[in-house]
């Protein structure tokens, strides 16, 4: 009995975690923050019209009940027009308000923000692409910002539509094909943020995950010197072989962008926090089990499976994949939002 209880209660803390890892009532910056400001207002004139409504149809319904001995029907009301303009007037005024509020955060959310860094966002089936053409350098699957800086994402999509949304930092953006949107937000406080693909888009939708990882401004810099500038290690000769043989038609490792984007690039894989597009946390187990079967984990991924790989030729391409990074970074570090 009290292991169940106890595992009740991790379970509760568990799904009380992720609850705050996708609330947008926990904002970190200036677009959530206004958009949980329409949130209040919006659900203080919902609960208090239900209350009016509910409210009053209990009061009507006890009201003219009908009574002991009572034969017929009771005395008619034929209309109030005082009470028709109020409930008229009331419902009128509240649209109003909130059409004002609506349209007002609109605009702050949706003003361009000067000197904004900027980062071409591309989805595909079931991953996401980070280009920093500014910077010269890209990621997928984790989008690497600086915080207080603002921030201008424009997105699109490869195949189907998309949808970027990040609960804890800015709204969702559609990820459309052949078209271009922009989301703009400045992050305000370091952190692994969680983000989701909120559009139907395959069998993996629910697994097209990924993750911002929100850096102090110095340390971010740092981070993008060394990506510009970035040659990829060789922490083993012979999991650079196997990754030449096996995984070099899909994968780059340089960091940069490619002329035919096909899979998710792998320059920075060593400072990963996760894998799969975000479907579970990054460790060596992990990542050997997604190269011998993705399929098994993810429904519907393109890239396929390597079980003809020996122990020890796997081994020793995890070992090159996990050498492929920035020194000196600790993403796992960050708090989880």
């Amino acid at each position: 009995m009290q292991r169940g209880i106890a595992a009740l209660s991790l379970l509760g803390l568990a799904l009380a975690q992720e609850a705050h890892r996708v609330a947008i009532t926990h904002p970190f910056s200036p677009v959530n923050r206004e958009t949980n400001f329409l949130l209040v207002w919006v659900l203080v004139f919902s609960v208090l019209i239900f209350g009016v409504v509910a409210g009053s149809l209990a009061y009507i319904t006890w009201k003219f009940r009908a009574k002991p001995g009572q034969v017929g029907e009771p005395p008619q009301v034929h209309g109030n027009d005082r009470l028709e303009v109020i409930w008229t007037v009331i419902p009128i005024v509240i649209i109003f308000i909130l059409f004002g509020l609506t349209a007002r955060s609109l605009i702050l959310v949706n003003k361009p923000l000067s000197g904004a860094m900027k980062v071409e966002v591309t989805g595909y089936q079931f991953w996401w692409d980070f280009h920093y053409a500014g910077l010269g350098f890209r990621n997928s699957n984790e989008l690497i910002l600086p915080a207080g800086v603002p921030v201008e994402l424009e997105v699109t999509s490869k195949d189907v539509i998309h949808s970027f949304w990040v609960p804890g930092l800015t709204g969702k953006q559609d990820a459309i094909p052949g078209q271009k949107t922009r989301i703009r937000f400045v992050a305000e406080k370091p952190g692994n943020y969680y983000g989701f693909c909120a559009e139907l888009c395959g069998p993996s939708h629910a697994r097209m995950l990924f993750r911002v990882i929100v850096l102090p401004k110095e340390e971010f810099e740092r981070f993008a010197a060394a990506a510009q500038a970035y040659t990829p290690p060789v922490a083993d000769a012979q999991g650079q072989q196997v990754f030449q043989q096996n995984c070099m038609a899909c994968h780059g490792v340089q960091g940069k962008m490619p002329p035919a984007v096909i899979g998710p690039e792998l320059g920075f894989t060593g400072n990963r926090v996760s894998l799969g597009a975000g479907i579970v946390d990054y460790t060596p187990e992990n990542l050997k089990a997604w190269i011998k079967d993705p399929a098994s984990m993810k429904p519907g991924v393109k890239m396929p499976g390597f079980p003809q790989l020996s122990e020890a030729d796997l081994d020793a391409l995890v070992r090159y994949l996990e050498g492929l990074k920035v020194e000196g970074l600790d993403f796992k570090a960050l708090p989880k939002f």
